[in-house]
Formats: C-alpha cells, structure tokens, sequence
C-alpha cells in the first residue's frame, strides 16, 4: 500500500475536514494507486481485491469532497471516469453532473460511463464513441476502448474484437487487457476462430494464469467450446490442448474434465473422447478427477464400435467417488447405453429399406429415433442435475 492511500485512510478515519482529506492527495493519484491495485488482481493478489474496494470507498470520499475547481482538470477528470468503470459508487458523481462541474467535453465522457455502467447502451455507446482513443490518456483510454467493445458485440462482433485489441494495446500489464483478452477468446470463440481463439488462449494462460479470474474463465471456455463443437476437428482439439499446457497441472485437467462433460452433453463425441482420453493421463490415480475422465470417456465411446467394452464399464463404474452431478450423468448414459447399440447409417438404412421393405426400414428408423431419444433424455438428466456446462 503506498504512503498517499495510507495518509488518505488515515484522514477518514480521523473525522478530519473534508478540505483536508483531498488536499495532500489528488484523486488522480488515488486513481494510479487504484490501477496498481488491479494489476496485482490481475496477477493473482488475492489480498488486491480487498484492497480495490477500500481504495474506491476511499475515492468516493475524495470526490463528494473535492472543489470545484478540481474538474478543471482533465487528468483529474480522467480520475473520475476511472472511478466509475471501475466501479466506484455512483453516488458521489451524479451531482457533479448535474450542477456542470465538468467541462462539456469531459461531461459527455463521464454521462457516457454512467450509461454504460448502469446499463443504458444506446446513451453509453452514442457518449463513449464520439470520443477519439488516441487523444485520450492512455490510462483511460483502454478502459474506455473496453466499454465501446461491450457495446458493439452484439451489433458488430468484428468491431468488438478491434477495440479489445485497441484496449490491449493502450493498457498492456493490467486488468485491462487481462479482461480485454478473456472476453476477445470469448467472441473469436463463438465467431467461430479456432486459431486465433487458441493463440489468445495460449497468452492469456501465459500472462494471466494466476489471475483471480483465470479459474472461472478457463471453466467458462471449456463449457463453450464443448457445446459449441468448436474442438470436434482433431486439429482444432490440439490447438486448444497445447494452449492450456501453458496452465498448472490442476487447470489443466480441470479445463479437460470441462471440456470433456460439456462435449458429452452436446453430443461432441470426438472431442469428448479425445480430451476425457488426455485427462486421463493426467488425473491422480484413484481420485475423483480419474473416475470423472474414465465416466466421460466411456460415455463417448458408447456411440463408437467400442459400444461393448463402453457399457461394461459404464454399468461396472462405482458412485462412491462422484458427486450428484456426474452420479446422474452416469445414470443417464447407463440408461442410454441399455436401450440402444451404434445406430446404422442412413445409407445402410435405404439398402435395407431396398432389400427387406418398408417394415423393417421403419424399424432401423426407430432404432435412431430412439438413440436420439435417449440423447436427449441424457443432456436433460445432466443438465436437471447442475452438470450441463
């Protein structure tokens, strides 16, 4: 903690006079102070998240206590916008507002971070995009290029995807672009950009392994790309395989066990075979993570030539080491392995058709409505359970 947040706490809580709290700090100081405090989220401080709430109270206090004549300057004007995407309470800024403390152009950047922060897109994206990013102080700036991409995904995912690198690019190091490239792996994810989504993964992991937000995010994108099947082509898998090497053997193996359960799910047999078989490897001998891989993988290969094998382990598989989610599952894919074998492709469905008549073609077409059935019943199971990603 440095010497000027130390001195500004130590005035808060000594009741002193709202003049003398915000004459030997400045709030764009605070607002430095606040940036360092998010790098250090963004590399794994888990004491900086505390930290961040302490100093934005400590900021909000500057700010309901500053002169006037404070928003003639626009660094420290460019401090309180900071406030607000980071952010602090509303409550200290809105009255600046509304009396015109601000001068016009800082004003409609300020109106526009409210906007955005409070959910008001058109206001926010009208407001924060006759802004240019370049004319901006680079401490602001990537914060700001962050906002317009959240608000162009929808419209423009492509133009959301530049302004994240734009936001990268001004704020390197920092909460910044460690949130630019988390939600830019996101959109090229979806889009879909195999290549480009497991080169920014690969980095992510790299810079940002350790961040607070590493676990839920690398979670969240196995869930995607496991729906999504943006991993079922074998080349694609292995792009996103060596991307999370880069992360610690146990987010490693929790990004495979995610990956595989949300496949399996999702009918994305290949690539749940494929990362359940990895994860297996991998996975501590006897432990819950072990039978996890092993479920998932048999899973798979029900709908493979290896139907018999699959479902002896299957109805073999002890609960005792799974938790409810993953127990129902099993249960779903047991029910669904007894009531159907590798249901015939559509062509040996017409030969048949051909040879034997309408009768038995029906029967073969059951037969797939009933896999499909039994699909469905399975990804229903799972989801009812907490266990679809």
């Amino acid at each position: 903690m440095s010497w000027r947040f130390a001195l500004v706490l130590a005035a808060l809580l000594s009741g002193a006079p709202a003049e003398a709290q915000t004459g030997s700090v400045k709030i764009s100081d605070m607002a430095d102070e606040l940036q360092r405090i998010q790098t250090r989220i963004a590399y794994g401080d888990k004491a900086a998240y505390s930290a961040q709430l302490a100093q934005l109270k400590a900021m909000g206090a500057a700010i309901a206590a500053a002169k006037p004549k404070t928003w003639q300057d626009k660094r420290e004007t460019g401090s309180l916008i900071i406030y607000v995407l980071s952010g602090g309470s509303l409550a200290e800024v809105a009255p600046l507002l509304k009396n015109d403390a601000l001068v016009d152009s800082e004003r409609a950047l300020a109106r526009g971070a409210i906007a955005y922060i409070t959910s008001h897109e058109a206001d926010a994206l009208r407001l924060l995009s006759a802004t240019d990013l370049g004319a901006l102080d680079l401490r602001l700036a990537g914060q700001i290029g962050f906002a317009r991409s959240v608000l162009a995904t929808t419209r423009d995912p492509k133009a959301a995807v530049e302004l994240l690198d734009w936001a990268r690019l001004l704020a390197p190091g920092g909460l910044v672009e460690e949130a630019a490239l988390r939600r830019e792996i996101a959109i090229l994810a979806e889009a879909p950009d195999a290549p480009r989504a497991a080169r920014l993964t690969r980095q992510y992991a790299n810079r940002f392994g350790a961040s607070l937000y590493a676990p839920d995010f690398f979670r969240e994108l196995a869930g995607q790309i496991g729906r999504n099947g943006l991993a079922e082509e074998p080349a694609n898998y292995e792009l996103f395989a060596r991307a999370a090497s880069a992360l610690p053997a146990d987010g490693r193996l929790d990004f495979l066990l995610t990956l595989a359960k949300a496949a399996i799910v999702n009918r994305r047999f290949v690539a749940a075979s494929a990362a359940a078989s990895e994860a297996l490897r991998s996975a501590p001998p006897n432990s819950p993570a072990e039978a996890r891989a092993r479920i998932y993988l048999n899973a798979a290969r029900i709908f493979s030539d290896d139907y018999d094998a699959a479902l002896a382990n299957l109805q073999g598989f002890a609960n005792s080491r799974l938790d409810r989610s993953d127990a129902a599952l099993l249960a779903a894919f047991r029910d669904a392995a007894a009531q159907f074998r590798l249901a015939p492709s559509p062509a040996a469905v017409e030969a048949q058709a051909a040879s034997a008549g309408n009768e038995k073609a029906e029967g073969a077409a059951e037969t797939i409505r009933d896999a499909e059935v039994a699909l469905e019943r399975t990804a229903g199971v799972a989801a009812a359970a907490g266990g679809a990603p």
